[in-house]
């Protein structure tokens, strides 16, 4: 499984929400030795900017993944580092009227092959 797109639209009027160059998303299916970073924190990383014209942020990727078990849906929390190095939960505004507030992230991964092991 590969991670190709990240997509993130916020509000761009500032003044309002600033995310310090990162958001981190926990991913529900992943076993949790996916990801290796300096920040031990096991969360895939992905960039976004706090420039106020800035509002549709997407970065082609090429992250790949060795996955046991992937879902047709699952679920995802989003988080941020605040002032003080803690992870805290992004705020999502999805009216998009608070100034920096993301609006939605999407993310895209691609599939190469999935196995029915129940028949073995």
């Amino acid at each position: 499984m590969t991670l190709v797109r990240a997509t993130i639209y916020k509000n761009a009027v500032g003044g309002g929400q600033t995310y310090r160059g990162s958001l981190f998303f926990d991913v529900d299916f992943f076993n949790g030795f996916e990801y290796v970073s300096s920040l031990n924190d096991n969360y895939l990383t992905i960039p976004i900017t706090d420039e106020n014209n800035n509002s549709l942020q997407t970065y082609q990727m090429e992250q790949d993944f060795n996955s046991e078990d992937v879902k047709q849906s699952f679920n995802v929390k989003t988080f941020m580092i605040d002032g003080t190095n803690n992870f805290i939960p992004c705020p999502f505004d999805p009216t998009g009227s608070d100034a920096g507030k993301i609006i939605y992230v999407d993310l895209f991964f691609q599939v190469s092959q999935l196995y029915d092991y129940s028949n073995y």
